[in-house]
């Protein structure tokens, strides 16, 4: 996992901040992804029948994925995930971007074991730093997306 070097200080703010006020680390789960590493977890959400242009901010960017998904998914998996990396590489290299962790201005935290004060506590301390905090604890992979670009 990478954390994007444009990020790392208000992270380690954050993550400071955090610990002062609840006694507890923050849990970086996910940093900067690669087209390849993008296109396996969307993969793997459109296998399982997640809605990924309802997940994904980036409505035309997640329907482009989700489409060469549907053209591609009856050659075998291997073919897929090679169709969705395409796709992807193609929007990136356009500034298109699925997800802001291809363009190394977001973080995954794990949310799991933090009770609803903590979580609050969380929220209010990204905000007030500028940092837009995507509550996905209510997925099959429960954490909050932290987008520190706009």
């Amino acid at each position: 996992m990478e954390v994007p070097p444009a990020i790392e200080a208000r992270l380690a703010e954050l993550a400071a901040a955090f610990r002062r006020a609840t006694g507890k680390p923050l849990v970086i789960t996910d940093g900067t992804r690669r087209p390849e590493v993008q296109a396996e977890l969307m993969l793997r959400n459109l296998e399982r029948g997640d809605d990924v242009v309802r997940n994904y901010a980036n409505k035309s960017a997640a329907r482009a994925v989700a489409e060469a998904y549907a053209k591609a998914r009856e050659a075998g998996r291997a073919a897929t995930l090679a169709a969705l990396t395409a796709v992807i590489r193609t929007q990136v290299a356009a500034g298109d971007y699925v997800s802001k962790h291809l363009r190394e201005g977001a973080v995954d935290v794990r949310c799991l074991d933090l009770d609803k004060r903590e979580r609050a506590i969380l929220k209010k301390l990204a905000k007030a730093r500028g940092i837009a905090v995507v509550d996905e604890s209510r997925t099959s992979t429960p954490h909050y997306h932290l987008n520190f670009v706009r």
